[in-house]
């Protein structure tokens, strides 16, 4: 029954450069499994899941109730999903089940498949929904986005998660909405790490798509927070200011935009952080961003605010409100 070999199907092998730890037995992998047989392979419902179910060491019951679950099989009970399932057969193959069952023929369309929805008489109790079918049919797709933008910083099944809600959406936008659902939490979160990491993925993301002035901002977000890491205080002696990746992309974007495009961009950049404490003001932001335009090197830039600020344990954290940043 199951065919695992490198010709097959199983989404796994998409990794090829390895499938991440604990992958191959997550409920991503054997759900796309039971759709494939039942799907593809024209297997029953039952026979899948007894399938599934003994490939992978899981209860039949138990899958089963996943699958109900997240509603990737309903229950005929369902009239909708009925309804969508009763579209594949035509008046004549519907008047055949009645008339197997001793019931009436007779009526419209409408009458028919209520007829047969309030009798039950779909051979198995579930059948697959709508969203299974996206599940597979999107696989490649999914899998292709996933590939090109997040293997290298997420796991498959929670982005998975995210584009079966969204996989109506254009292709290009589903990546960036994914992310900046990610920077939110990090704001949330108050986590410098993540916060920059998924702006350097935004910003990877628009570097290949040639939107320099939204990778310059994505840049820009870096620079000001690695300047100012309001979320690493008890961290600074550990800090080394923006990373030489940062120091090369505004290089760039310097030759592709000009000067006055980035130093204008990080006015508003920095204006838009809500900072409540600073280390690094805006004033000598702007002066670092400056040496890096004139080609100032990065080890001196990094010396500079080492021994300025995040070495210095004199250094006192100014509390000050957004509004006296134009006071620096």
């Amino acid at each position: 029954m199951f065919d695992y070999s490198p010709d097959s199907e199983r989404l796994s092998l998409k990794y090829l450069n390895g499938v991440p730890e604990g992958y191959a037995i997550s409920p991503m992998q054997y759900t796309f499994d039971f759709i494939y047989l039942v799907y593809k392979r024209e297997s029953s419902i039952d026979k899948a899941i007894e399938g599934v179910s003994k490939e992978y060491g899981l209860s039949e019951k138990g899958l089963r109730d996943y699958l109900v679950e997240n509603k990737y099989i309903l229950g005929n009970r369902d009239m909708q999903e009925c309804s969508r399932k009763l579209k594949s057969y035509n008046t004549k193959s519907l008047k055949k089940i009645l008339k197997m069952h001793g019931l009436k023929t007779s009526g419209k369309r409408e009458r028919i498949e209520r007829r047969i929805f309030e009798n039950n008489l779909f051979e198995d109790a579930y059948y697959l929904s709508s969203k299974s079918r996206v599940f597979y049919k999107n696989k490649k797709r999914r899998v292709r986005i996933f590939n090109e933008w997040l293997s290298d910083y997420y796991y498959f099944s929670e982005f998975n998660d995210y584009y079966m809600k969204s996989y109506r959406k254009k292709e290009a936008n589903i990546p960036i909405e994914f992310i900046n659902l990610h920077i939110k939490k990090s704001i949330e979160d108050e986590s410098h790490t993540n916060y920059v990491m998924n702006n350097n993925i935004m910003a990877k993301h628009f570097l290949k798509r040639e939107r320099y002035r939204k990778m310059l901002e994505c840049v820009l977000k870096i620079f000001c927070m690695n300047l100012n890491p309001v979320w690493k205080i008890d961290e600074l002696d550990e800090h080394n200011g923006f990373a030489f990746e940062t120091y090369n992309d505004l290089l760039f974007l310097r030759d592709e935009l000009g000067r006055n495009a980035v130093i204008n961009t990080f006015y508003l950049v920095w204006d838009s952080f809500d900072f409540d404490r600073i280390i690094v003001p805006k004033y000598d932001a702007y002066r670092y961003l400056k040496d890096i335009m004139n080609g100032k090197g990065y080890n001196r830039i990094i010396d500079s605010l080492n021994e300025r600020f995040y070495d210095n344990e004199n250094l006192k954290i100014r509390r000050i409100t957004q509004k006296t940043l134009f006071d620096f």
